[in-house]
């Protein structure tokens, strides 16, 4: 029996458990009601099923034991070894609240700007918003070529995207400003960042208009450009954001030009 207080194994009945979950032929004797509170999955399986054990093929068991330790209360924390497999199986059984420990765990952890764009791809894809504010933050910091360079780079989201490049823009402007001369690879940066950012916007906007029909997006900076205004005429933010792009290439060129 188990010892009532100590770390539950669930390998024995405890405390009126009437459940078991069988993986890898290991048993684990749970609680209906507790894996019910955490996961709708799980509480459908209690439902539509009369057998007392249950099996999970194509688990590990070691995974199971850490996620039922998780979420029973015990003194187990998310850890570094134990947090990715777990969002796996929190996305698969509906755990929300498993997914916001994970979230917690991965947003106190030291991230370089090179490392966000890894976590930002990660957050993006168990849907961890929070942590996609703070990886933005964080990867804005970045050079353009370096997140060029960065393998996962394709991969960032759309609207993500869009978010890195105004808060890379918005920094860099923030240094110009700074500074009584402006230096020729900071305006560079600037210009390209912009013509980047009008870049990713209109690849958004034109895949949501012509979203299945096999057209695709443009690519010179001018064509980018009549995307975005067309857009602008019916839509009031996006009329601010050509705006704010525009003058801000302004501020690149009107110096030049005065020289």
């Amino acid at each position: 029996m188990q010892k009532k207080g100590s770390e539950p194994d669930f390998s024995v009945p405890w405390h009126l458990s009437d459940a078991v979950l069988v993986v890898e032929e290991k048993h684990f004797n749970v609680h209906k009601s507790t894996l019910s509170m955490w996961s709708p999955v799980f509480e459908k399986m209690f439902r539509e099923r009369n057998d007392q054990e249950i099996c999970l093929p194509g688990k590990k068991s070691k995974e199971i034991k850490e996620m039922l330790l998780v979420i029973y209360p015990t003194s187990k924390k998310v850890t570094e070894e134990n947090c990715y497999y777990l969002l796996t199986l929190a996305q698969e059984y509906q755990m929300e609240q498993l997914t916001e420990r994970c979230e917690k765990y991965l947003i106190q952890r030291e991230k370089t700007p090179f490392q966000a764009i890894d976590f930002l791809v990660l957050a993006h894809g168990f849907k961890m918003s929070e942590l996609c504010k703070q990886c933005i933050e964080i990867a804005k910091h970045i050079s353009l070529n370096e997140l060029r360079k960065h393998e996962k780079y394709s991969l960032v989201e759309d609207g993500n995207g869009k978010q890195l490049a105004e808060r890379r823009v918005e920094l860099l402007e923030g240094k110009v400003a700074t500074l009584e001369q402006k230096p020729n690879s900071i305006r560079k940066e600037i210009k390209e960042t912009c013509e980047w950012a009008i870049r990713e916007i209109s690849r958004v906007v034109f895949h949501k208009k012509h979203q299945g029909d096999g057209k695709h997006s443009p690519r010179a900076l001018g064509d980018c450009l009549r995307v975005l205004e067309e857009e602008a005429l019916q839509s009031p933010e996006m009329n601010l954001v050509v705006q704010l792009l525009q003058q801000r290439l302004r501020k690149i060129y009107e110096p030049q030009q005065r020289m």
